[in-house]
C-alpha cells in the first residue's frame, strides 16, 4: 500500500501535477515535496517513506546523485527517477545509482501506475 511519498521536483507546475495525480490515485496519501537534493534528504530523514520520486534534472546535485544519497541513507525505500530526457545511458546511470525504475516524463501518466503497482507488491 502506498501511504507516504516524497516528490523531489524543482518545477512548481510539474510538482503540482504530480501531487494532484498522486493524491487522487492513492487517497489518503501523506505527500512530502522537495525542490532540491538537500531538502529531499532532510525530509526523508524525518519520515518513514514508501516511495521517493526524483527528477533527474535537479539544480545543483542532479537526480542521479540524489538517488545515490537517498538510497544510501534509506536502502529500503524505492526511488523512481523521472526525466524529460530519455536515453539508455540515463536509465543505466539511474539504476546503477540505486533507482528501482526510470520513467520518461513524456510517458509518466501511462507508465508510473504499473511501476508503482510492481514496486509496492
Amino acid at each position: 500500500m502506498l501511504d507516504s511519498v516524497l516528490v523531489v521536483e524543482e518545477h512548481d507546475g510539474v510538482r503540482s501535477a504530480l501531487r494532484d495525480w498522486l493524491l487522487t490515485s492513492f487517497p489518503p496519501l501523506r505527500l512530502r515535496e522537495a525542490r532540491s537534493m538537500e531538502e529531499a534528504l532532510r525530509l526523508a530523514d524525518q519520515a518513514q517513506l514508501d516511495l521517493i520520486l526524483v527528477n533527474l534534472e535537479l539544480p545543483g546535485p542532479n537526480g542521479i546523485e540524489a538517488t545515490r544519497a537517498l538510497r544510501k541513507r534509506h536502502p529500503d525505500c524505492p526511488v523512481v527517477v523521472m526525466s524529460v530526457t530519455d536515453s539508455e545511458a540515463l536509465r543505466l546511470a539511474a539504476v546503477e545509482a540505486g533507482a528501482a525504475a526510470f520513467v520518461s516524463k513524456r510517458e509518466l501518466p501511462s507508465t508510473l501506475l504499473p511501476i508503482l503497482d510492481r514496486l509496492l507488491r
